[in-house]
């Protein structure tokens, strides 16, 4: 939706992260190897300034991006995601997330994407969950176990956007388990860096995708 907002007034590159979508399985990657690629694809069109949108993992990507391609960001917009590493309680929480989903598939994401949700939002967007819980289920095991090892093991990018030329904004959730308000805001105080926050569990380009695109500001 966010995407077909503005294709009308900026030219959208989407990417698919290793084993999502359209993308193939792939052997283990860390979250800046996946930031190289997209510097690759940039490279391959003659992309020399962006702006980038990164949701959850997408974030992380964002930040590690950032780091070795400041020059080529117009702006940073992360969405229910943030530019530090994990905590050592998060890092225990995805290596059990592994041993799960090698045990219990189907029931690790359904609970997994449950758990996105605020429980409010479990009954709204019901059917937007069922769609997720069947996309997820065309993933092999082995890529969402990489794609946890690569967020588990992401080095925090706080001090790379510290002194950044660019505009970073957040987009967070009041309600959202996954990444905590707790953490956005010492993030936005570190970096100075403007913030939105909307009554939504961790999917808000679900719950809330017209509030986001009504506030996304983008400056060439």
């Amino acid at each position: 939706m966010i995407a077909d907002h503005f294709k009308g007034t900026h030219q959208i590159l989407m990417v698919d992260l290793p084993g999502h979508g359209d993308s193939n399985e792939t052997c283990d990657y860390t979250i800046m190897d996946v930031a190289d690629s997209i510097n690759t694809i940039l490279q391959q069109y003659k992309i020399t300034a962006i702006h980038f949108i990164g949701h959850s993992m997408g974030g992380y990507v964002g930040c590690a991006f950032a780091k070795a391609n400041s020059e080529k960001l117009l702006s940073l917009h992360l969405i229910n995601s943030c530019a530090a590493d994990d905590s050592d309680d998060r890092k225990s929480q995805r290596n059990r997330s592994i041993k799960l989903i090698e045990k219990y598939p189907d029931a690790f994401l359904s609970m997994a994407i449950g758990n996105l949700f605020s429980k409010t939002e479990r009954q709204t967007y019901q059917h937007a969950i069922d769609q997720m819980k069947t996309e997820a289920q065309k993933m092999s095991t082995g890529s969402i176990k990489q794609a946890i090892g690569a967020m588990r093991d992401r080095n925090s990018q706080v001090d790379a956007l510290t002194y950044s030329r660019f505009a970073v904004a957040y987009f967070y959730g009041s309600h959202d388990t996954v990444i905590l308000k707790k953490t956005i805001k010492e993030e936005i105080n570190i970096l100075s860096a403007s913030c939105v926050e909307l009554d939504s569990g961790h999917m808000s380009l679900i719950t809330h995708p017209q509030e986001i695109m009504e506030k996304l500001s983008f400056i060439d």
